[in-house]
């Protein structure tokens, strides 16, 4: 049943992406107005507000309205909880991401070699540059939907290593980082090369280019060439919609579902504000 609101909504795409209207983030919102933002977000993947200028309490604040504000510290155990910590107002994160656009500029969901990775992130644009710098996302529903039978059978069911050493490899402040704390607690996991959303039901393709190493029942050369194809077929530009921001844009997307891409055609600085909200273990369809 849709939700009653008096926010406007208008699709990027056919598949993926809505811009919200009438709506500010700086204040309370409405229960029906985040009923409506939920819904929004699981059927569309990724949402767009525009001309929000928050401060970290602000942001806190909306995001707590949709789970739990959390500080990942990639050094943390997530035995003793010291890897998902509760993000206080003042722990999200504004920084340049210019330093280390080439590290996101790769299909992936975020922090996916540990075990939990989070549910949703949140993003706003505190200043761009004035040309290049857009984000793509891709709904990896549809891509698994896309699939033929055949390979649909032969992918539930598997599972995969999702291992921070490629973001390491890609992140000099992440090996500086290294050199500094050491070893982090969890480099990689096994998940799921298939999940059901645990609200929508849909299944879900879970691998991205970014932290999937190998399919472990597989042997390496299918491995090799199975992972090769569904990263291509991620890219497909049927599944993706692209955003170019301006300042003061928010995007809120769903990492259970949805993988980004951060386009690195800029130098000039591109800072943004981010928060992460705790997720749980995928589970397998």
């Amino acid at each position: 049943m849709p939700v009653m609101t008096s926010l406007a909504m208008k699709p990027v795409t056919s598949t993926i992406g809505s811009v919200i209207d009438g709506v500010d983030l700086t204040g309370p919102l409405p229960g029906e107005d985040v009923a409506a933002i939920r819904q929004a977000l699981l059927d569309r993947g990724v949402v767009f507000f525009r001309g929000q200028e928050l401060s970290s309490e602000q942001m806190h604040a909306f995001v707590s309205n949709f789970g739990d504000p959390i500080h990942i510290d990639y050094f943390g155990d997530p035995a003793d909880g010291t890897q998902q910590a509760v993000a206080a107002a003042d722990e999200i994160i504004t920084g340049s991401l210019t330093a280390t656009r080439r590290g996101t500029a790769v299909w992936h969901t975020d922090i996916a070699w540990i075990p939990k990775p989070p549910f949703a992130t949140v993003l706003r644009a505190a200043s761009v540059p004035p040309v290049g710098g857009d984000t793509c996302w891709a709904d990896m529903a549809a891509a698994y939907e896309a699939l033929s039978d055949p390979m649909k059978r032969m992918l539930d069911g598997l599972t995969a290593v999702n291992s921070m050493l490629p973001t390491i490899e890609r992140e000099q402040l992440l090996k500086q980082a290294l050199m500094v704390k050491g070893q982090p607690k969890v480099v990689e996991t096994v998940h799921p090369v298939v999940t059901v959303h645990p609200e929508s039901g849909r299944k879900v393709l879970n691998v991205n280019e970014c932290t999937t190493l190998r399919i472990v029942e597989l042997s390496p050369i299918e491995s090799t060439q199975v992972l090769t194809a569904l990263f291509m077929h991620i890219r497909t530009p049927d599944f993706q919609c692209r955003w170019h921001w301006s300042a003061n844009d928010v995007a809120f997307w769903d990492n259970r579902s949805v993988q980004h891409y951060a386009v690195p055609d800029y130098e000039e600085e591109r800072v943004m504000q981010r928060i992460e909200l705790a997720g749980e273990a995928p589970q397998a369809a």
